[in-house]
């Protein structure tokens, strides 16, 4: 049996973190067929860059498929290599990656690796604004299992992060930043998962008069 992936070329905002239930799935199977110069040269040339330890499926396991698509056919025990390994791909080419098997978008093609974003079952190595508003609503459908957060992590420092944690009890979210390693962590409560992406979307951006509009407080580590 083996584990499925597709590198594909970006649509913008797929509308939603999960494949069943984005028009990818469309792109993937039922659209009319559709290429790429830089789709067509990694389905000649992406065997041959294979690392050392991931055994591809033995059946054409490097195809291009639907529209603007390129599938990826795994040995399943090596499907984690195999996802790091593409995770590389997609970020060089500036492609979406989908892992179909867990039913998961794992880059939207947009990632800027200036910083990284993680959630309690999630890591990416860039920071997707097409991705923002999906990635928060997975975080609240496993809120249940999970620790419903999500954190922004400048690449280059660690102590500039913004992070939020959903409050189920108190139905509202705490958002923290921090501003470099001499500075303390500040925090405030929003109401909206759009209240949240806004605050994330201006502090990536270094958008000017960051959180004026907001009652921060400092945070004790």
């Amino acid at each position: 049996m083996s584990y499925d992936f597709v590198l594909f070329e970006t649509d913008g905002d797929p509308g939603n973190a999960r494949i069943s239930k984005s028009p990818l799935t469309e792109r993937i199977d039922y659209a009319d067929p559709a290429t790429t110069p830089v789709l067509e040269s990694l389905a000649t040339g992406l065997a041959d860059e294979l690392p050392d330890g991931i055994t591809l499926d033995d059946d054409s396991p490097i195809q291009l498929t639907g529209d603007r698509c390129l599938y990826v056919a795994t040995n399943y025990n090596d499907a984690d290599a195999t996802a790091a390994w593409l995770t590389t791909v997609a970020i060089d080419y500036g492609l979406g990656l989908a892992d179909m098997n867990s039913d998961a978008i794992l880059l939207f093609g947009d990632e800027d690796t200036d910083a990284v974003v993680q959630t309690d079952s999630f890591f990416s190595p860039g920071f997707s604004a097409y991705g923002l508003p999906h990635l928060l609503l997975e975080v609240l459908r496993l809120k249940d299992s999970k620790v419903p957060y999500l954190r922004v992590t400048r690449a280059a420092d660690d102590a500039h992060f913004i992070q939020t944690l959903y409050r189920p009890g108190e139905k509202n979210w705490l958002v923290e930043y921090r501003a470099g390693a001499g500075s303390t962590a500040q925090g405030t409560i929003v109401k909206t998962p759009k209240d949240v992406i806004s605050l994330i979307r201006d502090w990536f951006d270094g958008a000017e008069g960051f959180g004026n509009d907001r009652e921060w407080a400092d945070v004790e580590e």
